[in-house]
Formats: structure tokens, sequence, C-alpha cells
């Protein structure tokens, strides 16, 4: 009997993981698709009291001064999370890619 308890715990907690890790909404903004970079920026803000409470702005720190796509995206925990606390608590996850410099036409 214990051994079906605890592997229905262990079904359960992994159950929660995927869930609380799995993207519920997702929103992307591309502005170049010829993006050669790897590198991801990831950032998770908060907004508290419905808004009134606005997040600081995220600081792309781009070497080029140029991102060439952002997204914003909430998991399940997230929605939980402001669903439980009628909105005064809401996180987002955003997650941005710099755009590569463009070679002048000297270095062609």
């Amino acid at each position: 009997m214990k051994k079906h308890s605890f592997q229905s715990q262990n079904i359960c907690v992994i159950l929660a993981i995927t869930l609380l890790y799995s993207s519920c909404m997702t929103t992307r903004v591309v502005s170049l698709y010829d993006n050669d970079s790897i590198a991801k920026n990831t950032k998770t803000t908060w907004s508290y009291a419905w808004g009134l409470v606005s997040p600081k702005d995220i600081d792309a720190d781009c070497d080029t001064k140029r991102m060439s796509s952002a997204t914003n995206s909430t998991t399940l925990g997230h929605i939980l999370l402001s669903t439980i606390t009628l909105g005064i608590v809401v996180p987002q996850t955003i997650e941005w890619e710099c755009a590569p410099p463009d070679p002048s036409i000297n270095e062609l």
C-alpha cells in the first residue's frame, strides 16, 4: 500500500512542476528575422495593485542598441498567483534577443 502512495505522490509532483513551468500565454514581437544571436536575455517583472505600481523599465543591454525580438509570456503559476491575489500581484516573464551588428560598407 505504501508503494502505491509513493508513486501517486511522485506523479502529482511531476504534474505540478510541469503545469507551473509550462508557458501558458506568449506574445512575441519580431523586428529582424535574420538574427544570428543565440543569447537570450530573460527577466521576470512584477506589477502590483492592479497596475498602479508598474515594474521598472528593463534595460535591454544590447551592444548594437537594437533588439531583434521580444517575447512576453506567463505560466500557469503566474496566472494562479494573479487570480489568488485578485490581480494585486501580476508577474510576467520577458525574453529578448539583441540584433547582430551591421557590418559597415567598408568591411564588405
